[in-house]
């Protein structure tokens, strides 16, 4: 025979004794709700102010005194210990994004790997695999005379140990060891012709060896929040842990336009050398400067795993846009004016010029 379950007692509810039902208690007396808020907000505040300190300051405390990036005590080397030039912040997007035509057709370049990017307030007009870290060659050298310009002074006469004709097979400027060049000289030999060389002479001088500047290259590119980059070369070598993508160099590119002296570099089609000796006329190699109105930057590159690979700017009706790509099978020109074309053609800027035409 079972026996029925014993029933628990049961328990008083809130209007058991009373007979009236209870009002269910409140955690807060409504009058305290407003001073809730404003603490909450106040805590958020702060919370949000150290959050932007600590993305500025990162990674390696590069903040100056004067609000400028400085290079940190073991990385310091020769007269760029004293460099007084002002490091700019960070990009900052402006203005609203241009409107596309809804009837343009997408473009296609030919390249499985670029991206197309608004100047000014940054927004992405189109992309293909433009986060994809891929091999950057020479587009590697826009970080290199980036880093030269911050820390260095155009007037510094380098002391070159690198020989030229140790860099067979690449571009150079052609440099001999032992001679004396400017730091001004070296920066337009290595944009202008692309010169390994000058690149490796300018990392010696800026950082006192490769590798230390290699750290400081990737110091900056954290500090940028390039997070598909990594370098293992100034030159722009095909190297294991030698990467970027191409979304990372037109960020790369927006803040280094920021300076003067790069874009006076980068827009220049031919150079005077001034070094002892005969003086010599350099050509830019980036053929976009001439074959594309408005066109005033930014570097090409060519190596067995980047391909054909370009950074492009050009300013149209007061607008700028950037291009980026690599593994192109056309070619820097071909893809970089197409890629141009489309986007000033099929979108509309409804704010009126920002910067002058480069006509």
């Amino acid at each position: 025979m079972q026996r029925e379950p014993t029933p628990r007692p049961s328990h008083p509810s809130p209007q058991d004794k009373t007979g009236v039902p209870r009002k269910p208690a409140r955690l807060f007396s409504p009058r305290l709700w407003p001073l809730i808020v404003a603490c909450a907000i106040a805590i958020l505040g702060a919370a949000a102010a150290l959050h932007l300190r600590e993305w500025q300051t990162a990674p390696s405390s590069f903040m100056g005194p004067s609000g400028g990036v400085e290079t940190p005590p073991d990385i310091r080397h020769g007269s760029a210990a004293t460099s007084s030039a002002v490091v700019m912040p960070p990009v900052i997007n402006r203005g609203s994004p241009p409107a596309r035509n809804p009837l343009s057709p997408d473009p296609e370049p030919s390249t499985q790997h670029f991206i197309v990017e608004d100047g000014e307030s940054g927004a992405i007009l189109f992309q293909q695999n433009a986060f994809t870290p891929v091999a950057p060659a020479s587009l590697t050298k826009i970080m290199t005379a980036l880093l030269a310009i911050e820390r260095g002074h155009p007037s510094d006469m380098v002391r070159v140990d690198v020989d030229a004709a140790a860099f067979e097979g690449g571009s150079v400027m052609g440099l001999e060891a032992g001679s004396e060049v400017s730091l001004q000289d070296l920066l337009y030999g290595m944009m202008l012709l692309s010169g390994n060389d000058a690149a490796v002479a300018i990392a010696r001088h800026i950082a006192g060896s490769e590798e230390a500047f290699v750290r400081t290259m990737n110091d900056k590119a954290v500090w940028l929040r390039l997070g598909g980059t990594h370098f293992a070369n100034p030159a722009g070598f095909d190297a294991d842990g030698q990467y970027s993508c191409p979304a990372d160099m037109v960020s790369l590119a927006r803040y280094a336009m920021q300076y003067p002296l790069f874009r006076e570099i980068v827009s220049t089609q031919s150079y005077q050398m001034h070094g002892p000796g005969k003086p010599s006329t350099i050509r830019n190699v980036n053929d976009i400067l001439t074959a594309y109105p408005g066109a005033d930057g930014v570097k090409t590159g060519d190596t067995p795993r980047a391909g054909r690979s370009s950074v492009a700017t050009a300013i149209r009706n007061g607008h700028r846009v950037y291009v980026a790509f690599v593994r192109s099978s056309n070619g820097a020109v071909a893809d970089g004016i197409l890629l141009l074309d489309w986007a000033f053609g099929s979108h509309t800027w409804a704010a009126g010029p920002s910067m002058p035409d480069r006509r």
